[in-house]
């Protein structure tokens, strides 16, 4: 298989999970709005804005995703075709950029549950357990997509490996 077969694949899988995650985005402004709507409780009305925040920001980064990586699978092509050898060893140094990413997800999600669990425990403050929600939500969404994110970005980097090895070795 063409390596550059690798690249599309492993681009269309960004843009499948910036779909989602735009999905889930537009869900979390949904169901902020129906609060807004139909909620009459102190803990509904407090959910409203955290939640449309988490909401807004997971449709505004999944936008910019799909946007940028539509971009870049037609820039790929060209440049794919222009020095096959300098793009495989390009794509190698920017997968290996942005490992450290996957890492941090895992601290931001440990911060995220650390501040619901404290927001629980030691207040009976509305906003702030809604807050804690609305990071939860936020800690748990990146983990799952940083989940499928590191399983595809392994198998590009063992593809990118691997065509390294057989063909410019």
């Amino acid at each position: 298989m063409e390596f550059i077969l690798h690249t599309t694949k492993w681009v269309k899988g960004e843009i499948f999970e910036a779909t989602i995650f735009g999905s889930f985005g537009l869900l979390t402004i949904i169901c902020s709005i129906l609060f807004w709507k139909l909620g009459v409780s102190p803990n509904a009305k407090a959910v409203i804005i955290p939640l449309a925040f988490v909401g807004i920001f997971f449709l505004v980064t999944a936008i910019s995703g799909i946007a940028s990586n539509t971009k870049r699978l037609h820039q790929y092509n060209e440049t794919y075709r222009k020095d096959k050898i300098e793009f495989v060893k390009s794509e190698k140094i920017r997968v290996e950029d942005f490992q450290y990413l996957y890492k941090m997800t895992l601290v931001i999600a440990l911060v995220c549950f650390t501040f619901t669990t404290w927001f629980f425990l030691f207040t009976n403050n509305h906003v702030l357990k809604a807050v804690g929600i609305a990071l939860t939500i936020f800690g748990l969404t990146g983990l799952v997509i940083d989940y499928f994110s590191k399983e595809r970005a392994d198998i590009y980097y063992n593809a990118i490996t691997n065509e390294i090895k057989s063909h410019y070795s």
